[in-house]
């Protein structure tokens, strides 16, 4: 038996340059997470210790280098993340639930420490640094949030379903004599290939294949009739006779073609098209008619629980007010985070069930 030719050992060797983003993005995002981890922990300690008059000016200072140490870290947590784990889900979950978790410090610290704000200067500048890394990680949180939804919307509004999963005229390619009508039948669509449109029943009858439940990507019969060229009477095109009838299969299975049709998936995505600016003007709204209540709601939820701790204490923890611009900014929060899983139900119910 003759040996096969040689391969070059460069063929086996590690492609060490394609590493180099991954280790960066790697080493960036544990990097990001410890140093954010300790540094939300010497604030939390310093602002305890700052009960001691003579160490209040010291750690002012050491704040003042705690709230860098932070904005770093959260834009290394927040770029790694981006970088290792973009388009999964524990993502942006993550990053959202550390970023509200850091954003309400000024909240929730005061009910588990004892200590207010109002304590003295090196508390004050303690929360401050949190308050401010907190708002850079949910900024950074939300952006990384809207930028993954507009390539996502990008790639659903071209691609449709994924086309492995597409049994039925899977290497169609689309018709250059035929426009893509905006929410079209099936033969207004660019899969609609001219042989079999000139003969097919269901153009005739100016109906479309998926109310049908049959047409040119499934059903054998619409191909016959164009291939043979058989004359059909205009009255049978034209009333819906002539659109064959296969009784061997339930509607059941005929919905499932359909589900897994190159022209019913591009039905799919102008539904999906359409779907997209109506979410948005949808949350727009919301946003605009009913910022106010949705913020005294949170003000509402925040102040019962402030309260409900204040009274567990003995009154040794007041109660946190929180701000105004706190507050806003965590609706608008909300409501980008609903508009987000909304776009992904959308998702679902048009490129996995097919509705």
């Amino acid at each position: 038996m003759k040996p096969g030719p040689k391969k070059d050992p460069t063929e086996f060797q590690p492609d060490f340059l394609g590493e180099i983003p991954y280790a960066i993005a790697r080493y960036s995002f544990w990097g990001g997470v410890i140093a954010l981890v300790l540094g939300i922990a010497a604030a939390v300690y310093l602002m305890t210790a700052a009960a001691e008059p003579a160490r209040v000016k010291a750690i002012t200072g050491t704040m003042d280098f705690l709230q860098k140490e932070m904005l770093v870290a959260v834009i290394c947590t927040v770029a790694g993340s981006a970088w290792l784990f973009w388009e999964e889900e524990i993502m942006v979950a993550l990053n959202l639930m550390g970023a509200a978790l850091l954003f309400a410090s000024g909240w929730l610290l005061p009910n588990v420490i004892s200590t207010s704000p109002d304590s003295n200067t090196a508390v004050k500048a303690g929360y401050d640094a949190l308050g401010v890394a907190g708002q850079l990680y949910l900024a950074l949180a939300v952006l990384v949030l809207i930028i993954d939804l507009s390539l996502r919307i990008r790639q659903r509004a071209i691609q449709g379903a994924k086309k492995d999963s597409l049994r039925y005229g899977k290497g169609v390619t689309e018709e250059s004599d035929r426009k893509n009508v905006f929410m079209g039948k099936c033969w207004q669509l660019p899969y609609c290939r001219k042989f079999v449109r000139e003969k097919c029943p269901i153009y005739h009858a100016q109906r479309t294949c998926w109310r049908e439940l049959v047409g040119c990507m499934c059903e054998e019969a619409v191909i016959r009739v164009a291939m043979e060229g058989k004359p059909i009477s205009k009255e049978a095109l034209l009333s819906g006779a002539a659109i064959p009838r296969n009784s061997k299969l339930p509607d059941s299975a005929k919905r499932e073609r359909c589900r897994n049709c190159v022209i019913y998936n591009e039905h799919q995505k102008h539904k999906y098209r359409l779907a997209m600016p109506a979410a948005l003007i949808f949350y727009v709204l919301v946003y605009v008619l009913f910022k106010g209540p949705l913020a005294d709601m949170i003000n509402t939820f925040l102040s019962r629980g402030s309260k409900m701790v204040t009274d567990s204490t003995g009154g040794a923890v007041k109660n946190v007010h929180t701000g105004d611009f706190f507050t806003q900014f965590l609706v608008l929060a909300v409501v980008v985070v609903l508009w987000a899983y909304t776009i992904k139900m959308i998702e679902y119910a048009l490129f996995k069930l097919k509705i």
